[in-house]
This record gives structure tokens, sequence and C-alpha cells, in this order.
């Protein structure tokens, strides 16, 4: 009777512990779900302040924008001024999410106007309008992003830009 009532506990216990982590990861999953879309509004505000929050201090930031990766808050907010500067404009339109307890993967749209190019940018790309699928993956730890790498055609950007008509 012992036995049983001791092999009873250990079952009832494992039920316990595997709905606790199942309601945890669930948990994980919501939150990370929240966090892509607040990261979108915070986008579409500007608002770098915002969109600083959703970071770990020590973030990993990769692109085909630029060779290698950035690396902390300071480069994140460099980034997205100059984003920000470049394509006042500039908006996100999310379409697709998928969310695990330790990632978020989001395909969205941005667009916008190319008014304030950087420097060594051709003049013929100013004032150009573009629209482009996106694609960003966020490694996501104690609900702060560690990691992001973004993704888009290159190819529809120039072309949009007129680089091809030259």
């Amino acid at each position: 009777m012992k036995k049983l009532y001791i092999i009873f506990v250990g079952a009832l216990l494992s039920v316990i512990m595997v709905g606790k982590c199942y309601s945890q990861e669930k948990l994980s999953v919501t939150n990370n779900r929240k966090l892509a879309f607040a990261w979108i509004e915070a986008i579409n505000k500007h608002d770098t302040s915002a969109i600083a929050f959703f970071y770990d201090d020590l973030i990993q930031l990769e692109s085909p924008n630029w060779e290698g990766t950035k690396h902390g808050k300071a480069e994140l907010d460099e980034t997205n001024r100059r984003y920000f500067s470049s394509t006042p404009d500039l908006r996100y339109e999310l379409s697709n999410i998928v969310a695990t307890d330790s990632a978020v993967v989001i395909e969205y749209r941005s667009y916008g106007t190319l008014l304030n190019p950087e420097q060594n940018t051709p003049a013929y790309m100013r004032g150009k309008k573009y629209s482009l699928q996106n694609c960003t993956r966020m490694d996501i730890r104690n609900g702060k992003i560690i990691k992001q790498a973004s993704y888009f055609d290159q190819v529809a950007f120039l072309r949009q830009m007129g680089f091809f008509d030259r």
C-alpha cells in the first residue's frame, strides 16, 4: 500500500511540474508576442527611449545594412536615430508573428520616404518612397531582447531608389 501511495504521489508531482512548466512556457510565449507588438508601436512613434527599453544592455544587432555586429544600446540608439532621420515618415506594419518561449520572429512591411539620405548617398535617391518586406528574429531572455537579426531585400530597395535606372 505504501509503494502504491509513493507511486501515486510521484505521478501527481510529475503532472503538477509538467503543468507548471507548460504554464510558464505559455506565459513566456504570450509575453514575447506582447513585446513584439509593443516594439512595433514604439518604432512607429520613433521613440528611441521606448525602443531601448525592450533590449538587454549587451544587445547584439545584425543586418545587411552594415558589416559585422553592432553591440550595446548606444549603437542601437544611433542606428534608430539614423533611420528616423533619413526617413522621417518611417512606419512598420506587422503581417506575421511566430513566438516561442525564447524568441520571436516577425514579418512586416516597412515604408517611408528617403528625405534626408546619409552622407555618400546618391542625390537621385532623395525624396524616393520605398516599401519593403522585412523579417526580424529576436532572441529573448528575461523579457529583454539579447540578439536581433533583421533581413530585407536590398535589391528591391535599390530598385525603388532608381539605382538600376542609372
